[in-house]
């Protein structure tokens, strides 16, 4: 009886296991092998009972193939699809050694690439918006013949080991060779004529080539600027986010003359008065002193104020306290311990001569220009017993810094923008919607004064114009602007806002 029993119970499990194996099988789970195979060339491999496809596109065509010509770099986009209407799992890599002067390896960037894995990667089914990845590798050959580099996929179901076979390797991430930051940006550079809207889209976002005459306190000048709404200009400083200016040739205040990565903040630290004495306190009225020199903004953000009661290089030093904001010695809490300058970001700052020079023509339609101020900032114009220049660390931006870097847009290009008065920037949104510095929500200071009031400084307004503001206003905001030594390097990163650079 009991042996009947243990029968019947087994043909019970053995009828239920052949009825869930032919539910498998007729829902197609197992209409692919439980083993994978890896493929060059083709699109398609065929696994026992079913195929299981990929796609794999090189710059957006069809291709296995990365050629790159003698002593040239390039960077490849490489895609690499599930077409099928299952989860699956894939590899993909190189085939065969590559010469020992040939250095490549995968980019990341904003997308959210999912890397080379040793056992592979899953893709979702077709249709679904994680169906394909993407990858940037880049290959510098440094060889004298052009190079062919073959890839190789391959493919399994969504829990395979996708180890690779002998002979195929996978890319590693592209390692930035420690590059002085200066040189770095120059040689990167756009020539001074490229013209942005023909320029490719890896060009537009680099830095552009820019002469300037000679001016009262300044020879004729080259440097080197980022343009347009979001170019590759983000660097890691200070744990933060910050922006490349570009690159400028400075004076350190001793009559030393050398080329440096001008730097801002990405984000504002507050807002406060630019300066707000009273004829009590050194100013000549109720309305501020416009002099850079010994305002109370210069001496909130640099060392060697520390005797201050009120605001002493607080930013400086990471400190907490009471700032300058308001009319006539007005107050207010402020702290700065998580957003002031750390060792590391204090250690790559430099003393540089800072140009302190104004106008009170910005008004004239025909002296409003970008080129106009560019002048204006290192003139010689400025108000009654004002100062012509400083040397010191921390600064804020020029009215030209905001200028230059629009790329205009398709109905008023960037040269029309050059040719329109800052002051009537407010009128063409082509100009300010194209600038990287253009904040639509606050408005920012500048350093550069008025040259017939005593009591205002040009800022940059969230209308998009450069205008002339009472200093001792409380709705303006701060955008901590510095010069690294000449010796800083980039260590890692792309300049994007996911991979700013790295700064030693």
């Amino acid at each position: 009886m009991k042996k009947l029993l243990l029968e019947t119970s087994f043909s019970k499990i053995y009828m239920i296991v052949m009825i869930i194996i032919t539910l498998l099988i007729l829902g197609g789970y197992f209409s692919y092998a439980m083993f994978t195979v890896s493929k060059e060339k083709g699109n398609a491999i065929s696994i026992v009972t079913g195929n299981l496809e990929y796609k794999l596109t090189v710059d957006d065509a069809d291709s296995n193939t990365l050629t790159v010509e003698s002593n040239s770099s390039k960077t490849f986009k490489v895609t690499l699809s599930n077409p099928n209407n299952r989860v699956a799992r894939f590899n993909f890599y190189y085939i065969g050694s590559i010469p020992s002067n040939v250095k490549m390896g995968y980019i990341l960037d904003c997308e959210g690439m999912k890397t080379p894995d040793a056992k592979g990667v899953n893709l979702e089914k077709s249709g679904t918006a994680a169906s394909s990845n993407i990858y940037k590798i880049k290959v510098d050959n440094n060889t004298n013949n052009s190079i062919t580099i073959n890839l190789g996929v391959k493919v399994g179901l969504d829990y395979n080991d996708l180890s690779l076979d002998e002979n195929n390797y996978l890319f590693e991430k592209y390692e930035v060779v420690p590059t002085n930051a200066v040189e770095l940006v120059k040689n990167n550079a756009n020539a001074e004529d490229l013209d942005y809207a023909t320029a490719t889209t890896s060009q537009q976002k680099e830095a552009w080539v820019h002469s300037h005459p000679a001016t009262e306190q300044t020879d004729a000048l080259t440097d080197y600027r980022y343009i347009g709404v979001d170019p590759n200009n983000y660097v890691e400083f200070n744990d933060e986010l910050w922006r490349i200016i570009g690159v400028f040739t400075v004076d350190d205040g001793t009559g030393n003359i050398e080329e440096r990565l001008k730097i801002i903040r990405k984000e504002s630290i507050g807002s406060y008065s630019w300066d707000n004495k009273d004829a009590s306190t050194g100013a000549e009225d109720s309305y501020g002193k416009n002099n850079w020199t010994d305002s109370r903004l210069n001496y909130l953000l640099n060392p060697g104020h520390e005797s201050e009661n009120v605001g002493g290089s607080l930013y400086w030093n990471s400190s907490s306290g009471t700032c300058y904001s308001g009319v006539s010695n007005a107050t207010v809490s402020c702290d700065f311990t998580n957003t002031g300058l750390d060792s590391d970001a204090k250690n790559m700052i430099a003393d540089t001569l800072w140009y302190l020079g104004g106008t009170d023509s910005h008004t004239t339609s025909s002296n409003g220009l970008i080129s106009h101020f560019y002048t204006y900032e290192r003139g010689l114009n400025v108000y009654s017993g004002r100062d012509t220049s400083w040397v010191g660390k921390v600064g804020l931006m020029y009215p030209s810094d905001y200028g230059y870097a629009t790329s205009g847009g398709n109905v008023a290009d960037r040269n029309s923008c050059l040719n329109k008065e800052l002051y009537n920037w407010n009128m063409v949104e082509d100009c300010y919607k194209n600038d990287w510095i253009y904040n639509e929500i606050y408005n920012y200071w500048t350093i550069t004064p008025h040259s017939y009031y005593s009591y205002q400084t040009f800022g940059v307004g969230k209308e998009g114009d450069v205008y002339n503001y009472n200093i001792n206003s409380e709705n303006h905001q701060i955008l901590p602007t510095v010069y690294l030594k000449s010796n800083v390097t980039i260590v890692d990163g792309d300049g994007t806002s996911c991979f700013p650079y790295k700064l030693s």
